[in-house]
């Protein structure tokens, strides 16, 4: 529910609109749409806590979420805030806002009118549910009928389907646009890429000829491809073009890539070890390493050869291990080769090792790297030795192609910071971060 609205109780308490409520315009949707929003001033703990003691005793069967300061009731979001924007952007009850805040206001149909998230038949997980006459909004979970809500300044809940205050008629179900589908396919088997029960929609798929063929599917939700031959290898496309009837008549494509004859290489990843057996995220000079090519793809691989640069010098080698002994040039491109789960011997994994600043006591780290829409940074220890201290303040600078600041934070703790990359302009990125005494630098690729 999102009107600020009067309530009576035992007691009459009214939720009016208070004069620190201020309008913002920092809330996007997906598709990047501005959305109008509020920071709403919270009510008193008198009131929330007589809304949380009401509701514990009129919906019992209903789990309240505690929201802040011990208390589930909150005035600083409502339900569409939580179902469309917070919980979609895993910020959950951070950056709380309040979305349609005046009655019979309807600023969150933006969030379906663009076709950032799509209506579907049925209850669908991850998705979201809105009442169409009810005015309220909802986010389903794992299990089916059991939804989590906010309801207009009072609990946070998780309830079951029909255990509110909104009625239950009049329901419509959204999910984001999306293509499902496996990571890898053999030749000889079929490869299903699925969408969710879109309703109002027709679908198009389009698929990387060179590598598969189409089995079966075209025009519905579910599409089938298959290996061009056994000859073939690679990361395959499989493309979706999706039409949305009226009223909200738009367009929208959507891709899956899925290794065939082979695994899928972002399930493939390097993980490099000094020679006595100490994790390391990049490579110094004249030094002796163990470089692993671990996999997480289920598709087994066998046969392994390596190839590293020239200019460093190989000690040997054992299944999926390198040794290698950099000398002069730290960093460099790595080759895999193998025979995959499908019988076929080709290149499974190329990546670039990073050299880094080896005189200090710690190092910068970035994954994965490149990005696509979101990058940890870590920084961690360049010895066993070295303890790393979770209160002492850092900070970190990002600079784009031109040596623009693109962003800047301070007093920050803890070892690990997550950089949101999405929508950022491909290339690469200097990352500089002064911990303690220290000034590290790392680049970023972002995709």
């Amino acid at each position: 529910m999102k009107t600020i609205g009067i309530i009576i109780l035992a007691v009459f308490f009214a939720t009016n609109i208070f004069a620190q409520d201020v309008q913002v315009n920092d809330v996007s949707t997906p598709r990047n749409n501005t959305v109008n929003s509020w920071i709403t001033e919270e009510s008193s703990t008198t009131t929330r806590k007589t809304w949380d003691n009401y509701y514990k005793n009129t919906r019992p069967n209903a789990a309240q979420i505690k929201t802040y300061d011990g208390y589930s009731s909150s005035r600083r979001f409502n339900c569409h805030s939580y179902a469309w924007y917070m919980s979609q952007k895993a910020l959950e009850l951070t950056n709380p806002r309040w979305i349609g805040y005046y009655s019979n206001n309807t600023d969150e149909h933006i969030y379906w009118d663009d076709g950032s998230y799509i209506e579907v038949a049925s209850e669908t997980y991850p998705g979201m549910v809105r009442w169409a006459s009810g005015d309220h909004s909802a986010i389903t979970t794992s299990t089916s009928g059991k939804w989590k809500s906010k309801w207009n300044e009072f609990p946070l809940f998780l309830h079951n389907w029909d255990d509110t205050e909104y009625g239950t008629s009049d329901l419509k179900y959204y999910t984001s646009f999306r293509v499902d589908g496996p990571r890898y396919v053999c030749n000889g088997s079929n490869a299903t890429f699925t969408t969710p029960d879109y309703v109002n929609c027709t679908f198009s798929w389009t698929y990387d000829t060179s590598l598969l063929n189409e089995v079966s599917g075209q025009g519905t939700k579910n599409f089938l491809v298959t290996p061009k031959s056994s000859s073939v290898s690679g990361l395959g496309g499989v493309y979706l073009t999706l039409t949305i009837g009226a009223p909200v008549n738009k367009t929208y494509s959507n891709s899956k890539y899925i290794g065939v004859n082979m695994p899928h290489p972002e399930d493939l990843s390097y993980s490099i070890y000094t020679s006595g057996g100490t994790p390391v995220s990049y490579m110094c000079a004249n030094t002796h390493y163990h470089i692993y090519l671990t996999n997480n793809s289920g598709c087994s691989l066998s046969n392994y050869t390596w190839s590293v640069p020239s200019a460093w010098s190989t000690n040997y080698t054992w299944g999926d291990m390198i040794s290698v002994y950099t000398n002069s040039t730290p960093g460099g491109m790595v080759e895999v080769y193998a025979t995959t789960c499908c019988g076929v011997y080709t290149k499974v994994k190329i990546g670039y090792l990073g050299s880094g600043y080896c005189g200090g006591y710690y190092a910068m780290s970035l994954s994965p790297n490149p990005s696509s829409g979101e990058t940890t940074l870590t920084i961690e220890p360049t010895s066993e030795d070295v303890i790393f201290d979770e209160n002492t303040e850092w900070e970190v600078e990002i600079f784009d192609q031109r040596q623009m600041l693109k962003e800047k934070r301070l007093k920050l703790k803890g070892r690990d910071q997550r950089i949101q990359t999405s929508g950022w302009k491909s290339g690469i990125y200097i990352v500089r971060v002064k911990y303690k005494d220290e000034n590290l630098q790392a680049k970023l690729v972002v995709k």
